[in-house]
């Protein structure tokens, strides 16, 4: 009589549940951490001298200041009324005028904190609180209306060439047995995650390619994306602490899925002690 075959269930992506214990890698190709709080519109935001106890009270950390304005075009209900240009401002607060290690975008309907030096996920919560109950202070926004916590991987290098033992099967998806034709090949990915949502992106990006080029600068060798943002909606009041609490938890997420998508050897290969 023929055996029976056995099917390996595959672990599920954990959406869900707790976050494994954190494994720190001091060589992660780690290219972005950015956290964005979305306030209802605050005009204040437009005066300089409204926003300039906010630059005081950081601008020993984040020194450099850059003004940037935008237009947006805004278009009535009617399917007949005219569009009118909106003037946008942000302010670019920055540790670095040419090339930021930690950067805080300020508009009139959110603040982001972005570094490009993450050291641990309790150094990001902290400078994150800190900035957040400045804002409280200085312009009061009442409300957050959206949170979003977003990590950026990118795989270069040596690393790339064994892609095959670093992420699990279910995340290489086809890209093993369609030849080294295949140049790019992305997946997206969206689905209820705690705390919120997660929208998830991984793949294979070709030469200058890139998903957004604000978090993600083009480079000039073939490289591996892993994208990861958790967000929620929905109005609560803008208190410094709770929010930083949404956000260690959509960080837990955004590890657990990522924890998830890698292999032991990955850990190993950029540094950690499993």
């Amino acid at each position: 009589m023929g055996g029976r075959t056995r099917m390996t269930k595959t672990p599920q992506m954990p959406l869900h549940g707790p976050s494994p214990p954190e494994v720190p890698l001091p060589n992660a190709p780690l290219v972005s951490v950015i956290a964005q709080v979305r306030f209802p519109t605050l005009l204040t935001v437009r005066n300089p001298d409204r926003v300039a106890p906010f630059q005081e009270a950081i601008r020993e950390q984040y020194p450099h200041l850059d003004q940037q304005n935008t237009i947006m075009v805004v278009s009535g209900g009617a399917p007949s009324a005219v569009s009118e240009p909106v003037a946008v401002v942000h302010w670019r607060f920055a540790d670095d005028a040419a090339n930021f290690k930690w950067r805080v975008s300020l508009s009139q309907d959110f603040i982001a904190v972005e570094t490009r030096a993450y050291e641990s996920r309790q150094d990001f919560m902290e400078r994150l609180e800190s900035i957040l109950q400045t804002l409280g202070e200085t312009l009061a926004p009442t409300h957050m209306m959206r949170f979003g916590m977003r990590y950026i991987d990118q795989i270069r290098g040596e690393p790339l060439a064994r892609i095959d033992t670093l992420l699990r099967k279910e995340v290489l998806g086809v890209v093993p047995c369609a030849g080294p034709d295949a140049r790019q090949v992305i997946t997206e990915f969206a689905a209820p995650a705690e705390p919120g949502e997660l929208l998830a992106r991984w793949g294979r990006l070709p030469v200058n390619m890139t998903v957004d080029p604000n978090l993600l600068p083009p480079v000039q060798e073939d490289s591996w994306l892993i994208d990861l943002d958790v967000s929620r909606t929905g109005q609560v009041a803008f208190e410094a602490k709770g929010i930083v609490e949404t956000a260690r938890s959509a960080a837990e997420r955004v590890y657990a899925v990522f924890r998830w998508m890698v292999t032991e050897e990955f850990l190993k290969a950029y540094g950690g002690k499993v």
